[in-house]
């Protein structure tokens, strides 16, 4: 049984960022086969500046977001996954797990956890069948997320 049901993505670029380079922060954190299921939304900020919202919704068949979520915990550093153990509180609400990934880093193909604004953030929902049998720190550890 997969660990994870589902991915939610988002991003937001200002007029002053180039698309191209904001696209391929995303491919860089979740591969490129993602492009085709990135949807367009255009919005205008507080000085009706325009703003482009990135989104994306993953839900792939048999257990490809969990190799997708191992695949980015492997390029976490272990502080990074030492500071999302400890901030488990914050981070959860049921079964969705919050994460913000520095864009700029990601462009650089660096995976960040970052608390900035410039984020690209994901919600990864936890299968709640698997959590009735375990507790949201043995499925992280499952998927490589956190470490003691």
């Amino acid at each position: 049984m997969c660990l994870i049901d589902r991915i939610d993505v988002e991003t937001h670029a200002h007029a002053t960022e180039d698309y191209d380079k904001v696209i391929a922060a995303l491919i860089n954190l979740l591969g490129s086969s993602v492009i085709k299921l990135i949807e367009t939304n255009s919005l205008r900020g507080h000085y009706k500046n325009p703003i482009k919202v990135f989104k994306l919704t993953l839900r792939l068949r048999d257990c490809s977001n969990d190799n997708l979520i191992r695949s980015i915990a492997a390029k976490l550093t272990d502080d990074d996954k030492r500071l999302l153990k400890i901030s488990l509180d914050s981070r959860i609400n049921g079964n969705k797990l919050y994460l913000r990934f520095d864009k700029q880093r990601l462009y650089l193909n660096t995976v960040m956890l970052s608390d900035s604004d410039d984020v690209v953030r994901v919600i990864i929902h936890i299968n709640p069948i698997r959590l009735r049998n375990s507790n949201m720190i043995n499925v992280l550890r499952e998927l490589g997320l956190v470490i003691d």
